[in-house]
């Protein structure tokens, strides 16, 4: 009975972790770029982030929440996480134990000198990290920071405020 047990949690996790590595890909900061430009009336919302960052665990809620409750707009909520690709596994455990909804990348760039002056020339490269974009309103702006909800939902309501 014990034995029967342990198969079916070891069946459960694998296939959470199954559809957490169906979620989580690797990208370029080019391929990020592009997706970016490409994404029309689109706003993204781009947080960059590590596991180990505890302040960027804290505010992971916040995007959730952002995303399921504007999840009838044209808004895309991507969780980029700055952990080296050799960790990946480390990233495809987080997202199933946290549960994460949002679209989870792990931006595959080994030069730190060279991506972060790409995304914002503001950037110190601390993290948390968010970058909004709406490439239809010409929009791009990077914040340095640790969001709470209501100032997430300031910036995101401000682009879509824009041109209106």
């Amino acid at each position: 009975m014990k034995r029967a047990w342990i198969a079916m949690v070891v069946v459960v996790f694998s296939a959470n972790l199954a559809v957490a590595q169906e979620r989580v890909s690797l990208i370029t900061l080019d391929g990020l770029e592009k997706r970016l430009f490409n994404g029309g009336d689109t706003t993204f919302v781009v947080n960059f982030w590590a596991t180990w960052c505890a302040p960027c665990v804290a505010e992971m809620p916040h995007f959730e929440k952002l995303q399921q409750h504007y999840q009838s707009k044209p808004l895309r909520v991507l969780f980029v996480s700055l952990d080296a690709r050799k960790y990946q596994d480390a990233v495809l455990n987080f997202v199933n134990a946290k549960g994460l909804k949002n679209e989870v990348l792990i931006l595959d760039e080994r030069d730190e000198q060279y991506f972060i002056p790409q995304i914002s020339a503001e950037w110190s490269g601390a993290i948390p990290a968010t970058l909004f974009v709406n490439t239809g309103k010409g929009v791009r702006i990077f914040k340095e920071q640790e969001f709470d909800y209501q100032q997430l939902e300031r910036n995101y309501l401000s682009i879509v405020q824009q041109n209106q």
